[in-house]
């Protein structure tokens, strides 16, 4: 029997993940916090709200894992799968929020320009995230290669922003102060957040894709038929179907078979087309509806043609 959800210790990495980040998000919140206060950089500050938003996303990525690795009950039968896509979602408004409003702080440095200071602990601070997260951006990339979690993978793209981010800022505090200009600190406080929504926008957009049952891509469907037509007994196949939850994908399609064969037969052949899907997507739930071949019949694919023209 093939697993249609995911194993206990691929719930346990997940969850453990999760709760990771969330803990170095909290540490780095507080190093950051007093590193700005100390230095006055707006870059910092930059880094020190992204930081912010890496706590809440992290808080809701536990939820939403926490969520989706529960097993499907009477009243959600298709499993809670689409929880992290949630998640994901809510993570991406805040992105977008929080960047708004360092844009307008960025802006406001413009108009009335602070030197920096102590650059030293603002250094230090910066060392100490960027050590940080590199720990934890191992840990979530081998938990993504091992799970596929939907909204662990979101949670790591901030982070990897984060090492590019905190980088950027060592770089921000070394050239203004060696220039003496002002201008630098903001500049980039700005690009942090055109950065930050760009980022957003492709979280969101995977997970709407998620939420409005998007089928999985042309490669993965034309893989599909080719396993199912190479099944001998299988005379053709229509009206496939498929969509992913974020935590496994549902496949469903109709096998079109011999007339005169009896019903045994044809669930054989229906096994054996379960066979070679699974060999390519073993945690897949395929639905195969047995049809006749011949049978004339209202066709999605008929359907979806006609809707496209």
């Amino acid at each position: 029997m093939r697993p249609l959800f995911s194993a206990p210790s691929d719930v346990l990495l997940r969850n453990l993940t999760a709760r990771t980040s969330v803990v170095v998000a909290a540490i780095l919140i507080l190093a950051k916090l007093i590193a700005f206060f100390k230095t006055g950089s707006i870059a910092l500050l930059s880094s020190l709200i992204d930081s912010g938003v890496d706590l809440l996303a992290s808080i809701i990525t536990v939820y939403g894992v926490a969520a989706a690795s529960r097993p499907p009950d009477k009243d959600h039968r298709f499993g809670h799968g689409k929880a992290e896509a949630l998640a994901a979602i809510a993570q991406a408004a805040f992105i977008v929020g929080t960047s708004i409003l360092l844009s307008i702080e960025a802006i406001q440095r413009f108009v009335s320009p602070q030197p920096l200071r102590n650059l030293e602990t603002g250094y230090a601070v910066m060392g100490l995230a960027i050590f940080l997260t590199a720990l934890l951006l191992a840990l979530q990339s081998y938990t993504v290669a091992r799970t596929k979690s939907l909204a662990i993978a979101s949670d790591r793209l901030h982070y990897i922003g984060d090492i590019l981010i905190n980088l950027s800022v060592i770089a921000t505090l070394y050239f203004q102060a060696q220039l003496h200009v002002d201008w630098i600190d903001p500049v980039f406080a700005l690009f942090i957040a055109a950065a930050m929504v760009w980022g957003a926008l492709r979280i969101g957009r995977k997970a709407l894709d998620v939420l409005m049952d998007a089928e999985l891509p042309e490669k993965n469907r034309k893989d599909i038929l080719k396993r199912a037509l190479g099944v001998a007994g299988v005379w053709g196949i229509h009206d496939l179907r498929t969509r992913f939850d974020g935590e496994h994908c549902f496949i469903e399609m109709h096998v079109e078979m011999d007339t005169t064969i009896d019903l045994k037969a044809a669930q054989n052949i229906s096994e054996e087309v379960l066979k070679a899907v699974h060999e390519k997507y073993p945690a897949a739930d395929v639905q195969i509806h047995q049809d006749p071949a011949g049978l004339q019949e209202e066709r999605l694919d008929n359907l979806i043609e006609k809707n496209d023209m």
